[in-house]
This record gives C-alpha cells, structure tokens and sequence, in this order.
C-alpha cells in the first residue's frame, strides 16, 4: 500500500488560486477607485454629499481589504509557500510504526490536515509522534511498519513494508 501528494498537482493549484485571487482583489481596487473618482468628479452641486458617500465607500472598501488579507489571502499564500518551499526543503525518509489515525481536522502552515500517530525508532529507544496527513483515507493498520517521508511534520509519502 502507497500514499503520496502529487506535490507539483497541488503547487500549481496553489499558485493559480493566489494568482487568481490576486487579481480579483486588484480588479475590486481599481472599481472602488474609479467609483470615487467619478463620484467626486461629476457632483456638480451636491458636492458634499457625494463626498460622504465616496468616503462611506472607501471605508467599507478599507474593511473588506483587512478581512480579506487577514483570513482569505493569508490562508491561500501560506499554502502556496509551503509547496513553493517542497523543493528546498528538508524530507526526512524514516522509518516508522503506525500507531492511529485520529477523525479531527486540524490547520497547520495554511492547510487542513489529519493527526496521525507514529513510533519513530531512534536506536533502543522509541518514541511516539504527531505526523499530518491531507486525507483522512489512511488504510493502514495499528503496528504496520512504514517508510514515510514529511515535510514540515506532513506526510508526503509512506509505504508499508511487506
């Protein structure tokens, strides 16, 4: 049995949503932008009213942009960095016991991921760690013996060893 993410599959996705997101903001600015330019430029006599409402605008404007850097693009760029850094980064290829599989859904480094539970053996001594996986789909079974590779403590590829 083999699990792997098609890292390069998910970069470019990761890349084209924050490419694309980019671009629906910037398109969003330059609307606001021209909203207020005309709205101020053509209020012959209603000068003052047509000001509040291009400042009413711009608020809402200014809003939108720090819920949307804050949550949306912050959660789209920091995963395109994380697969953008797969390949410099450090994969450690080890070799592991399965211990369980855990149903709840956590976010680390701007993704959503499943706890995973593993013996590293280091010499005598082992020790039991929390690895991530991007799906819950695992067919593995407690005490199977693996050789997994993370990055960044989520997991990228496992084999069971027959």
């Amino acid at each position: 049995m083999k699990y792997s993410v098609d890292v390069n599959s998910e970069y470019k996705l990761a890349k084209s949503n924050l490419l694309r997101c980019s671009l629906a903001f910037s398109c969003v600015f330059a609307i606001v932008l021209i909203a207020d330019v005309l709205l101020v430029i053509f209020s012959k006599k209603a000068y003052y009213p047509t000001l509040i409402i291009a400042i009413v605008i711009t608020v809402l404007f200014v809003w939108f942009a720090i819920f949307f850097f804050m949550n949306v693009y912050n959660d789209i760029n920091q995963r395109y960095r994380y697969f953008k850094g797969y390949s410099s980064g450090l994969k450690p290829v080890e070799e592991v016991e399965f211990l369980k599989k855990s149903d709840e859904m956590c976010y680390m480094n701007g993704l959503y991921v499943y706890p995973v539970y593993v013996r590293y053996f280091i010499g005598i001594n082992c020790q039991d760690k929390v690895i991530f996986a991007f799906t819950n789909e695992l067919d593995y079974e407690m005490g199977d013996k693996l050789t997994i590779e993370t990055y960044q403590r989520i997991l990228i590829k496992a084999e069971k060893h027959l």
